[in-house]
């Protein structure tokens, strides 16, 4: 079986294993949208505080890539049962090749992601020009894509982690991850006095056009530079749970 054709197939296996789990992906984009949304719209109407500008940025930082993952059992059990160090074992037993996993769970990744992100975006753009928000459809398409970008790309690293390494490791790498993100958040709004999230959008409204096409550039180079990670570590790591 070719590359891509295992990979696919991988890919529409787990897509297919979670089902109506993925209704639980939809009900965590509306629960975002919850504390987002009015965010969101006092910082584009300029009534926001310092707190509110790093607690937004944060939300979008943290929160925006981890929709590209479904909440299922495997998800859950990490680190009771390092279940994905179980499921890697399991596939690697199998003949299917660590690139065809690595590149399958990436796809799932990417179909999941653009799923959630469009839902979020498309719901978020209708309810902050409901609240009076000024805003055009071209350049909040474009804010959106920008915000995809910047999601899948960390989601590979998230990736890199879950199944290339134990449950415990990938649980601590996660917690490091957003602790650095709670400090940049928190000195951003300390020393720029605004929000990454307003800034992007002002960007693009005053011209900045190519800030989307940038963050898909390095999304493509991210996956491109994930899979060979992701197979190097597949091949070398322990799977004893």
């Amino acid at each position: 079986m070719g590359l891509w054709k295992g990979a696919w197939y991988l890919a529409k296996h787990e897509l297919a294993r979670d089902g109506w789990k993925s209704l639980f992906t939809l009900l965590f984009v509306g629960y975002l949208l919850l504390f987002t949304v009015p965010m969101m719209n006092s910082v584009l109407i300029g009534d926001s505080n310092q707190m509110m500008n790093w607690a937004t940025d944060f939300l979008y930082l943290t929160f925006l890539p981890i929709l590209g993952f479904v909440i299922n059992q495997t998800m859950m059990r990490y680190w009771k049962e390092d279940s994905y160090t179980r499921k890697m074992a399991l596939w690697r037993i199998l003949p299917i090749s660590s690139r065809q996993i690595a590149l399958g769970r990436i796809i799932q990744l990417s179909v999941v992601l653009f799923c959630a992100h469009l839902v979020y975006f498309i719901l978020q753009f209708v309810l902050v020009r409901s609240m009076g928000a000024d805003l055009s459809v071209v350049t909040f398409i474009q804010y959106a894509v920008f915000w995809f970008g910047y999601s899948l790309t960390i989601a590979i690293i998230y990736v890199y982690w879950e199944i290339g390494h134990s449950g415990k490791i990938y649980f601590f790498s996660n917690l490091i991850y957003i602790a650095l993100l709670l400090i940049v958040t928190v000195c951003f709004a300390t020393f720029n006095g605004g929000t990454m999230v307003a800034s992007s959008l002002h960007a693009i409204e005053d011209g900045s056009w190519w800030l989307p096409i940038i963050a898909l550039v390095v999304c493509v180079a991210a996956i491109l530079i994930g899979v060979n990670r992701i197979e190097n570590r597949l091949e070398s790591r322990s799977y004893r749970a």
